[in-house]
């Protein structure tokens, strides 16, 4: 009898997959911050509204691949959700009630999943938060009226 070997790549376990450099960690921490500013500040636009909406989906992906986070990333869904409602009523992003807080808080959970994720998990939630966010943007855009 033959021996068999797998024809697919050996993958290392998850613990042992290189994590995301400390300068990428550092840039997104950056990220969240700045759009968590723009829209505190009334300074957000359409495109923040979209970065915050990948963010949360790209970081909830993240928690449910780690299993780790995922109640707290929920939250963040709900306050993207909300976010683009306000903004297809009103043209306008921003924050009210404890809103605010909500997405301090989400900011410090998805900077600790940045620090706890290898890097091929972070490009599939990546790029699945990529495609969900344009297939939004798009439903957004044809029910808005001509």
């Amino acid at each position: 009898m033959r021996k068999r070997t797998p024809r697919w790549p050996a993958v290392p376990p998850r613990g042992l997959r290189p994590k995301l450099a400390p300068d990428q960690v550092r840039d997104l921490g950056i990220c969240h911050l700045e759009n968590l500013d723009a829209v505190a500040s009334g300074q957000a636009t359409e495109a923040t509204l979209w970065q915050i909406a990948g963010a949360a989906l790209t970081w909830s992906k993240v928690a449910e691949m780690l299993q780790a986070g995922e109640p707290e990333m929920r939250t963040q869904l709900e306050l993207a959700s909300t976010l683009i409602e306000r903004f297809g009523r009103t043209g306008k992003v921003l924050f009210t009630g404890l809103e605010y807080q909500r997405a301090k808080d989400g900011v410090q959970v998805m900077d600790q999943l940045a620090e706890i994720v290898d890097r091929a998990t972070a490009v599939v939630a990546a790029e699945w938060s990529e495609r969900k966010v344009n297939e939004l943007e798009a439903s957004c855009r044809e029910r808005q009226p001509a």
